[in-house]
């Protein structure tokens, strides 16, 4: 029997080079490549740059005097514009420096690397063809991991940019909103309609690339930084929105861009708003969010907000003195120290916090302690609960109303002098003029005309101050049980309950008017006039924003 024969080294190279190309294939191929290196040669290998940094190396060998040995090296590398370098202070240890990176197009024939460097340390770096043929691969995969980096880094700013245009629109800066978009392109259309599609957070990039298609690229479109598995549309109205195009569908042209994502993204649901100006995009996203909660109980998985005027609008110029007066202490807040935060900083964050309880700090991108010391600062201003929905209430309707454009008798243009702040109990007499009766009766008629149970499941959520575990106590059921409650709620009022931005605010004020008002008004109290109106229990308030 023979003996076997030993292979050559022209095979041994090519089994070499087969394995580097298989590791180069590698979401890890740098480190796999370094490690096969080092394994191959018996010695230290690593990738540093002319500064002497790390950048790969093999887990094993790289004490102090192998780095010193390495940047001694470097230093004569450099000096001699080499891009090859074999040296060493004995036998046993040696070095050899390979230039893995392409030289520039300008660079002078062998002139000294710019960026990386393989390095190879042991008794005999050089004793196999290994490190020559694994330079030019380990530079190639470098630059593609560097690229990739790159990239993501590319995606994330541009997320972030739009995110910001996003903030800036809901918060009424519309300039500076307008000069980031033109940058980031595409341009802000006016009118908008907001969409909100839930798609699943792993499925946001595909979800942003059909609907990027579907409007012809003119629509800002953002991921929610509040909810992991929504993204943010805000498309050009009719007539500037182009038609969506579905080639599959005869009737594709009458579609409306909501109908045309759900059947373009599998097992999205969408929400979408009214046509708005762009200045009224914090209320697009608004209706958004409660269209949304309707078109989850909706086969076709979409739907669409149904329109009516808020209380804000409906108290006018009487509530501009109202709310004026209630939120003074905070619009007109100097703080005493200039790293602390100033009124709109206060009131940005109040805003957000109504919308978003504790989720606030995802879309305010601050920490949770810093929230906390945000609002006991405003609740000492304002000398309010910001625990009671009721208090809540107030403070929303009065952001809402001081937002909307002071209506005068002095033509376009002429601003509306201040009203004098009300005198005795200008809330209670908000809630008796007639229009805002009216508004009740509209808001709670589908709580009315429904089952009892209705009514009963919403005055117990208000009555804990929409926390969903004391709800369920009250009312004797589990706390799936009070969800669901909840969730039919949605669907008979067109409102989103569960998660925030909810309706509780709208919900509590229609409550407080009709139980305030005069029984030939109207009651949903079905224990009869005479009864007193549910109160307040202090509660730590518990939404569901996630």
């Amino acid at each position: 029997m023979g003996k076997p024969v030993a292979p050559s080294p022209d095979s041994r190279r090519a089994d070499d080079i087969l394995t580097m190309h298989r590791l180069a294939r590698r979401a890890d191929s740098v480190r796999a490549l370094v490690g096969w290196l080092a394994r191959r040669t018996g010695c230290w290998a690593g990738l540093v740059d002319p500064a002497g940094g790390v950048r790969a190396a093999s887990p094993q060998g790289g004490d102090a005097d192998v780095m010193t040995l390495v940047a001694d090296a470097l230093r004569v590398m450099r000096e001699r514009g080499l891009r090859t370098f074999v040296g060493g202070e004995s036998p046993g240890r040696s070095v050899a420096l390979l230039a893995v990176d392409p030289p520039e197009p300008g660079d002078r024939p062998g002139s000294a690397p710019s960026a990386l460097v393989l390095a190879v340390v042991g008794d005999d770096p050089l004793g196999t063809a290994a490190p020559a043929d694994a330079g030019p691969l380990l530079g190639l995969c470098w630059w593609a991991q560097e690229t990739e980096r790159a990239r993501r880094r590319v995606e994330i700013a541009d997320a972030r940019g739009r995110e910001a245009v996003l903030h800036l629109l809901m918060s009424g800066h519309l300039t500076t909103a307008h000069q980031i978009a033109s940058v980031l392109a595409p341009r802000l259309y006016d009118p908008a309609r907001f969409h909100i599609i839930e798609c699943g957070a792993d499925r946001r990039a595909e979800t942003i690339r059909i609907c990027t298609e579907l409007t012809g690229g003119r629509a800002w479109i953002v991921r929610c930084p509040v909810y992991s598995g929504h993204v943010l549309v805000v498309a050009p109205a009719p007539p500037t929105a182009p038609a969506v195009a579905a080639p599959a569908d005869a009737d594709a042209d009458a579609r409306p861009l909501e109908a045309a994502l759900t059947a373009g993204i599998e097992g999205c649901v969408v929400g979408t708003g009214d046509a708005l100006a762009l200045r009224d995009t914090a209320v697009g996203y608004e209706q958004a969010f409660h269209a949304l909660a309707v078109a989850r109980g909706r086969p076709e998985r979409w739907a669409r907000f149904d329109a009516a005027l808020g209380l804000s609008g409906v108290v006018g110029r009487h509530g501009h003195a109202w709310a004026g007066h209630l939120l003074a202490p905070l619009t007109g807040h100097v703080p005493a120290r200039a790293t602390d935060p100033d009124s709109r900083v206060l009131t940005d964050t109040l805003r957000s916090w109504l919308a978003f309880s504790s989720a606030a700090t995802r879309h305010m991108k601050i920490h949770r302690n810093t929230l906390a010391a945000r609002l006991r600062r405003i609740d000492a201003l304002l000398g309010l609960n910001l625990e009671l929905v009721g208090d809540q209430a107030k403070l929303d309707l009065a952001l809402r109303t001081l937002a909307l454009p002071r209506v005068t008798d002095h033509g376009p243009g002429a601003v509306a002098p201040a009203p004098p702040a009300p005198a005795g109990h200008g809330f209670e007499a908000l809630l008796r003029l007639p229009a805002v009766q009216a508004w009740a009766l509209t808001q709670l008629r589908p709580v009315h005309e429904g089952a009892p149970a209705l009514e009963t499941t919403l005055r117990a959520w208000l009555r804990n101050n929409t926390r969903l575990s004391t709800t369920a106590q009250e009312l004797g059921v589990s706390v799936t049980g009070a969800r669901k409650r909840l969730v039919r709620l949605e669907q008979v009022l067109h409102r989103s309950l569960v998660q925030a931005p909810n309706a509780r605010h709208d919900l509590w004020l229609a409550m407080e008017i009709l139980d305030r008002g005069r029984p030939d008004r109207g009651r949903l109290d079905r224990g009869g006039p005479d009864r007193e109106p549910d109160r307040n229990v202090p509660a730590r308030i518990e939404h569901d924003p996630a």
